[in-house]
């Protein structure tokens, strides 16, 4: 136990702060959003190469 940033938080035995459940909740947050920018991202480019594909006529659910 210890004081940090002016209050009594617990930390590990290396010294290292246990987070509180309303950090671990924000993070997991972040995590998340994070994960959904990607996927739609991902999403995005694989709409394009669909449309590529598909210029070039080829069906892309064909390969």
């Amino acid at each position: 136990m210890g004081v940090y940033q002016d209050k009594l938080r617990f930390f590990r035995a290396g010294g290292e702060l246990v987070p509180t459940p309303e950090e671990v909740a924000y993070q997991e947050k972040q995590h998340a959003e994070q994960e959904k920018q990607r996927a739609e991202q991902e999403k995005q480019r694989s709409d394009r190469l669909a449309a590529k594909l598909q210029e070039l006529g080829i069906d892309p659910d064909s390969i």
